[in-house]
């Protein structure tokens, strides 16, 4: 019950930090994606049940607030926790590569997503400019974040595992 309790937590300070605090530090015009940092946390640490479920609120949360259709970002949220928690066999906490690329390449996935359903499906059709302009931005951006939040987050992840007595599920 703790372990959901925390989820949340780290949710609506996700949600916080991407809202208010990045909001006012945009770099190129573009905003960090904190719940991809927690999704991918979760998925490497925890596998990828939990992860999905973490993406799912996550998406709908951001849907709620920020999107006119919902279910796009929980949509996304899901699939990239999904493939994410396939490599959490793989998974080396002392390491930052295997983070590192699965953040890098899950911002890309999503901002890719995002654009597919929300833009090209409208007919606006210049990905060249979005992708110079806001997908790669907020790729490296939301890398650069990750060096901060993701030694916390792994940290809250190994402090619930000590807790509830057990490594992994």
């Amino acid at each position: 019950m703790i372990r959901y309790l925390v989820y949340l937590i780290e949710i609506i300070l996700c949600y916080l930090l991407q809202t208010s605090v990045f909001a006012n530090f945009r770099v190129f015009g573009v905003v960090p994606d904190c719940f991809l940092i927690l999704i991918i946390v979760l998925s490497l640490t925890k596998g990828q049940n939990q992860a999905i479920a973490a993406g799912f609120f996550s998406g709908l949360l951001l849907d709620l607030m920020f999107s006119e259709t919902i279910g796009t970002c929980s949509i996304i949220y899901m699939f990239i926790a999904y493939i994410a928690g396939r490599f959490n066999r793989m998974f080396d906490p002392h390491s930052l590569i295997v983070p590192a690329i699965a953040i890098f390449t899950g911002e890309l996935f999503y901002s890719l997503a995002y654009y597919i359903f929300g833009f090209f499906l409208l007919g606006k059709t210049s990905l060249g400019s979005y992708m110079l302009n806001m997908i790669l931005p907020r790729a490296f951006y939301t890398l650069v974040v990750a060096v901060l939040l993701y030694p916390l987050f792994l940290f809250v992840q190994k402090k619930l595992m000590d807790l509830e007595g057990f490594s992994n599920e």
